[in-house]
């Protein structure tokens, strides 16, 4: 919730204030000296109402993590993830304190330990000599995995995943929730399966044949050149940036599958 109303209310919040009795000759010496940092929370009867406060950010820091690889690669965490296609593998994570050395990989597997929604999607918001910045403290958190055979992939929260530099015969993408995934590179076969409002962002994927699964309200954008099998159910969308040789498509519901 947090991520969604930082924006809306949190910039307002500050404008509000600073919009009171002159507030801003009073305080810019100030804020141009030192930064102004709001904290907000979910308010403290969890009634979806939002706190804030002044506080602090906590200090960013770099975290690496040993990996052999392998060929499955699992996001059940928010927060940004940057998958390269390499021949050494490895993980680092940068980010808020609190938060990286909470990142746990078992077995492919990225997680938040002992992650809980209400408590650890709180935001900040920033006034500076720069302007005002809002921004989660699980939006802050990147990883960047680098692994030299993973052909599948999958999320289960609302993180983003780019893959990046991909060169494998087959590439296998399952989305469930409102995660958002981008890839570039090429592949001969791809398999996408979305489950939810996430969004997948493949046309910069070369694509000989794709086999799309698209159940919810979600969109995606693919470019296969050979076969290209599309099942839509729901109100999502499938656009088609290049012209496949071959399409079969099935659509229930409020669905589309374009061609640009």
């Amino acid at each position: 919730m947090i991520r969604n109303l930082l924006v809306i209310t949190g910039v307002g919040f500050v404008l509000a204030i600073i919009g009171v009795g002159g507030a801003v000759a009073l305080v810019g010496d100030d804020v141009k000296r030192h930064d102004w940092i709001w904290v907000a929370s979910e308010g403290p009867m969890g009634d979806g109402s939002i706190r804030f406060e002044r506080g602090e950010v906590d200090p960013e820091v770099t975290r690496t993590l040993a990996w052999t690889g392998g060929d499955q690669l699992s996001l059940m965490m928010p927060g940004q993830v940057v998958y390269r296609q390499g021949d050494e593998a490895g993980v680092t994570i940068t980010g808020p304190r609190a938060m990286v050395d909470r990142v746990r990989l078992r077995d492919g597997r990225l997680s938040l330990e002992d992650y809980d929604e209400d408590e650890d999607e709180r935001g900040y918001i920033r006034w500076s000599r720069n302007g005002i910045q809002a921004w989660s403290a699980t939006e802050a958190v990147k990883v960047v995995v680098t692994a030299p055979s993973v052909t599948r992939f999958d999320t289960g929260a609302d993180g983003d995943l780019s893959i990046r530099d991909y060169d494998q015969p087959r590439l296998e993408v399952t989305i469930n929730g409102s995660g958002d995934v981008r890839a570039r590179g090429r592949t001969e076969s791809l398999a996408l399966t979305l489950n939810g409002a996430g969004d997948a962002e493949l046309d910069d994927l070369v694509v000989t044949d794709a086999r799309v699964s698209l159940t919810g309200r979600g969109d995606v954008r693919v470019g296969p050149t050979g076969r290209a099998d599309i099942d839509v159910s729901g109100r999502g969308d499938v656009t088609l940036t290049r012209t496949p040789s071959q399409l079969e498509q099935s659509v229930t519901g409020w669905g589309e599958v374009d061609q640009d």
